[in-house]
């Protein structure tokens, strides 16, 4: 394994982490932050930059990636990101480096699980914990940055505009685009990101702006928009969504998570005319299906209860439409691998609950920022669990497994076995492991493995809407940690450094 190569292609993700760093700087400044506070973040940003920098400068030179490489650069790149990332919730936020890292590593991998919490005491030490309150503007906006350029995905951020990574970029984009199938719509690697990276933005841009016309500060439009688009669910409020009371914000949110959840090839083909694309897409009309379905389920399930929302707000005896719009927002959070919330799901019946927790499982779909095991797997594993039972009865029968209209070859569904044979096996180990660290809960510890590792970010329990995972030991924080790495990194990239074999 060519190792300059890695070094040099990891110091390039470090340096675009830098340079985001940098723009913290001046909002926080704006915002009002203490220039102490403003000073230190400067400093976090100018070190990281300067890492980036010197690295890519001594080692720059076009090189080809093999496949090996590829694995190597997208692993360590996010692990390295996610250690300069942390350092300034240590350095400002006065956060203990596992709790940073905690909340770095869950930006990134676009999770949204986090440790701040409304500064309650402790119980080692009789330390106040951090709360979002607690942090500066500077930081808040940091933390919501991480999810953007997590969402769409740092490595591929650095193939479209650093053209050096040009060479072996194949294997980067195959290392870190989510899915079971990384769609290019150009011949070269660096114009599919380009192409990405500019749907990413556009929907970002609309989204801000509808919520700004939504009553939100430019400030917060912003933040919310990176933990949707992310598919993230960072918030710049300790209440969420349900902070601003409004149906307009919950209904714009669901929307673009929704959007967020899809497959972005589909969204570029739509912005260009072809809007049939989305209903060609069997991938999409599953994933539509779905949200409708669970969404008019939970919320027949909720009429004439009452619904307390992450405000502390009680909505009594609620109406069918009151009922759905909670309903279809917490529905699409969850499958989207969002994490948004706006009520107090534990509350729910356990019908809902359990919906919810399902959700955690699928998520959206193949080439989207979500997380978990994607509808196109889901999809494929239907068909061919119908084929086999027909196999029963006919067992001459020669059939096909298809997705939109081709034939699926069987390695693609080997592959879709293995993966979720793989991901049910790591769910499984993950919890026995939370069990171990002091999580006495069995219910938490289960919804806690599959929100990290799904990348969902709250569960049920101890884990809930309205609860954090400040309580848990350092040793959960930071098995959870790698949980969140192998979700967004679809288990196999960072799976494949363990092998021994791998380095020979």
């Amino acid at each position: 394994m060519n190792s300059r190569a890695v070094l040099h292609a990891v110091a390039s993700v470090v340096l675009m982490v830098g340079v985001t760093m940098l723009t913290a700087v001046p909002v926080g400044m704006l915002m009002g932050d203490a220039p102490a506070q403003s000073r230190d973040l400067l400093l976090c940003a100018l070190i990281t930059t300067a890492f980036g920098v010197l690295a890519v400068v001594r080692g720059r030179r076009r090189v080809v990636f093999g496949f090996r490489e590829g694995f190597a650069i997208v692993s360590l790149g996010w692990v390295a990101a996610s250690a300069f990332g942390a350092v300034p919730f240590v350095v400002v936020g006065r956060m203990y480096w596992y709790d940073a890292l905690f909340e770095t590593l869950s930006g990134f991998t676009t999770t949204g699980a986090s440790v701040l919490e409304k500064g309650l005491p402790l119980a080692a030490g009789g330390a106040l914990s951090q709360g979002i309150a607690d942090l500066s503007y500077g930081l808040i906006y940091w933390r919501s940055m991480t999810h953007w350029l997590g969402g769409m995905g740092i490595v591929v951020l650095s193939m479209a505009i650093l053209p050096w990574l040009g060479l072996g970029a194949q294997q980067l984009y195959r290392a870190e685009v989510p899915g079971p199938t990384s769609d290019r719509m150009t011949p070269r690697i660096a114009d599919s990101a380009r192409i990405l990276w500019g749907v990413y933005v556009v929907l970002s841009l609309v989204q801000t702006l509808l919520l700004k016309l939504g009553g939100m500060s430019l400030f917060d439009a912003w933040c919310h928009t990176c933990g949707t688009m992310a598919t993230g669910g960072f918030s710049t409020r300790q209440e969420s969504l349900a902070f601003y009371h409004s149906a307009y914000i919950d209904g714009v949110v669901t929307v673009f998570m929704f959007l967020a959840g899809a497959n972005f090839t589909l969204h570029f083909r739509a912005l260009k005319g072809d809007w049939r694309c989305l209903w060609r897409d069997e991938e999409f009309t599953f994933f539509l299906a779905v949200c409708l379905l669970a969404s008019l389920s939970v919320a027949f399930m909720l009429v004439g209860r009452d619904i307390v929302t992450t405000a502390g707000t009680r909505l009594p005896e609620v109406s069918f439409p009151t009922a759905f719009r909670y309903a279809a927002f917490q529905v699409v959070s969850q499958v989207t691998t969002t994490g948004y919330v706006t009520a107090d799901f534990s509350l729910w019946p356990a019908y809902c609950g359990a919906v919810l927790v399902l959700l955690m499982f699928l998520g959206g779909c193949s080439g989207s920022t979500a997380g978990a095991m994607k509808q196109s797997r889901v999809l494929l594993l239907l068909r061919y669990s119908v084929l086999q039972v027909e196999r029963c009865v006919f067992r001459r029968t020669v059939s096909n497994v298809r997705l939109n209209g081709q034939r699926v070859e069987p390695a693609m569904l080997h592959k879709a076995l293995d993966f979720f044979f793989l991901f049910m096996v790591i769910y499984t180990v993950l919890t026995l492991l939370l069990c171990l660290a002091g999580v006495d809960d069995l219910v938490t510890a289960g919804t806690a493995s599959i929100a990290c590792l799904g990348n969902v970010g709250p569960g049920l329990g101890k884990v809930g809407a309205v609860c954090t995972y400040a309580w848990m030991t350092p040793a959960a924080k930071l098995m959870l940690s790698l949980g969140m790495l192998l979700g967004r990194l679809e288990l196999y990239t960072v799976l494949v450094l363990f092998l021994p074999s791998f380095y020979r």
